[in-house]
């Protein structure tokens, strides 16, 4: 088995890990756009950045025979990579993220460490417990805006607003994820939502919550904790999770969830660049 970089790339997920990194800049500058380009906003995104990657890898190698079956063209099923060597990249990443947070202060490291641990818990146990589970992931992606807000000691309500917005559309992103794995699952024992109530009941629970992130959406429009020029852009954003809902609640194959899945994750970097480019005005 040669050194194959691209599969270790494909490994920490690149895209969901820029996007946890380029959450705590987010939370940096609506607290102080005056820190945006500071040596601790490249601290809290390092640690945003490879927390996540390390997280990513963990999970890829728990889920090695569940992604067997579901997701077989993933680089540790495929056999691409080893799993020791996915586990050395992973303790890189895991190192990385703790010095850069413990750069920030100590308050930083707790969080990384226990986001960090919640990781690890989650695929020994989290994972198998349905809505448990999906709450540790939706709060890994939500708490990225209040990690970097208070390095600028400022936790405002749109910081609130926007870190609840990612917490919601996260449940109903992970959610959907359960309808598209449902066959992999079921191997491992996995109680997942879909496993549980079926992938109908799922398909609504997951609506229930991506509806719950639009309406909330609107919590800094009244506020107006957002700039008019970039209300649009917001509203963009929703109705693209808006669209999603549609396209789920008419077709919730395994294929149409896949495809739901990524256009939400799109919507959410989306909506991150509309809110960072909101704070930056104010700079």
């Amino acid at each position: 088995m040669t050194f194959n970089f691209i599969a270790l790339l494909s490994l920490i997920r690149p895209i969901n890990s820029f996007m946890i990194g380029l959450a705590v800049i987010v939370g940096i500058a609506i607290g102080s756009p005056d820190m945006l380009f500071s040596r601790l906003s490249i601290y809290g995104f390092i640690t945003g950045f490879s927390i996540s990657s390390y997280s990513m890898i963990i999970n890829d190698v728990y889920d090695i025979e569940i992604d067997k079956v579901n997701q077989p063209e993933r680089p540790l099923p495929k056999q691409l990579i080893s799993v020791n060597s996915a586990l050395s990249l992973s303790l890189i990443l895991l190192l990385i993220g703790l010095t850069s947070s413990l750069l920030i202060s100590y308050y930083h490291i707790i969080i990384t460490v226990i986001f960090s641990f919640l990781s690890w818990f989650y695929n020994i146990w989290g994972k198998k417990q349905g809505l448990i589970g999906n709450s540790i992931v939706a709060s890994s992606m939500s708490v990225p805006f209040i990690f970097g807000g208070i390095i600028t000691g400022n936790i405002s309500l749109l910081v609130w607003s926007i870190s609840l917005i990612a917490f919601l559309s996260g449940m109903g992103r992970e959610i959907i994820k359960t309808i598209a794995d449902v066959e992999g699952d079921q191997i491992k024992g996995v109680k997942s939502i879909s496993i549980q109530f079926g992938s109908r009941n799922a398909m609504l629970i997951a609506c229930i919550f991506i509806v719950s992130s639009i309406i909330v959406s609107f919590i800094p429009v009244y506020f107006d904790l957002i700039q008019i020029y970039y209300v649009p852009l917001l509203l963009l954003t929703d109705l693209i999770l808006l669209y999603s809902v549609f396209i789920i609640s008419k077709n919730y194959s395994k294929s149409e969830s896949l495809k739901v899945k990524k256009l939400i994750l799109y919507a959410m970097l989306f909506g991150l660049i509309t809110f960072l480019a909101n704070s930056m005005i104010v700079w």
